[in-house]
This record gives structure tokens, C-alpha cells and sequence, in this order.
């Protein structure tokens, strides 16, 4: 199975909602690039361990934030699916937040939750949403673009 095939379902959202103050916009977009490994497991059945670094451009796109991905996706005979993963966003005052992203072929969009990792955002929870992950991957190149929608912003744990 080719991993441009095998993106083309997952998704990342990495969502900068903002230390409590900021409003941002309930929805946006994150781009990146992706190194992946696939192991064919035979018969259809496939698991990728995914790599992936990019920018999210939500908050302010002159000065983007910076992503690091790792995650799984595994592909089963039927065509039915599965993935997970974690990012970290790191931002312009090297402050971050660790996001967890989810999906299956169960649902039409996967699904991300944010907890506040240092700096500003340490002891910030509870911001999720969902997403849709485009593959723009070239034969050359894994790339894809994150779609993102907010359902609950950041509440402070402090």
C-alpha cells in the first residue's frame, strides 16, 4: 500500500487556542511534511509508523508554530482503518502544548485534544475539536493539510 494512499485518512490538528485571553478563530488549517515506515503485515493488512513536522498558521501566520508528530495507522483487509498519535507545538517563546489526535474509518473526521505542556500554556486543558486530513503527498514528496474545527477551548487547571 503506498503512504500517500495510507495519509489520505489520517489527520493531525494542532490547534493554538490561546493562554485563556486570545480568541482565535473556531476553525484552521496546519501544514506538513511526513517521513513513514510501513511494515506489510500480508493479505491487505498493513501498520505505518508515522513521522511528521510542520507549522500551524492559525494564530498569527506571520509567525507560525512549530509541529513534530509521531503516529500509527493501521489498514485492515476490509478497508477499515485506525490511527493515533501525539504532537508537540512548540511556539515563538519555545512554550508548549502536547496534542493527541485520533480516527477510524468508523467516522467522516478524527478527533484531537490539547493539554498545556510548559510556559504559558502549563496547566491548560480541555481544548478539542476534530479534523480533516487532506493528502497532497506527490510521488516525491509526503505533505498533507490538517483541517481543523475548535469544540472546546482551553480551561486552566491552575
Amino acid at each position: 500500500m503506498k503512504t500517500s494512499v495510507t495519509l489520505a485518512s489520517i489527520g493531525f490538528a494542532f490547534v493554538f487556542t490561546g493562554a485563556l485571553g486570545a480568541e482565535l478563530p473556531d476553525k484552521g488549517q496546519n501544514y506538513f511534511t511526513c517521513e513513514n515506515s510501513t511494515l506489510d503485515l500480508g493479505e491487505g493488512h498493513s501498520y505505518t509508523l508515522l513521522k511528521s513536522k510542520g507549522l500551524q498558521t492559525s494564530g498569527d501566520p506571520a509567525h507560525p508554530n512549530n509541529i513534530e508528530c509521531y503516529g500509527t495507522f493501521e489498514a485492515m483487509p476490509d478497508k477499515s482503518f485506525k490511527a493515533s498519535g501525539y504532537c508537540m507545538i512548540t511556539d515563538l517563546d519555545g512554550d508548549k502544548w502536547l496534542d493527541r489526535w485520533w480516527a477510524d474509518s468508523s467516522t467522516e473526521k478524527g478527533h484531537w485534544e490539547d493539554t498545556g505542556i510548559s510556559g504559558k500554556y502549563k496547566g491548560l486543558q480541555g481544548s478539542k475539536g476534530n479534523y480533516v486530513y487532506t493528502d497532497v503527498s506527490t510521488k516525491s514528496e509526503c505533505k498533507g493539510v490538517s483541517n481543523w474545527e475548535i469544540e472546546n477551548r482551553w480551561k486552566s487547571n491552575r
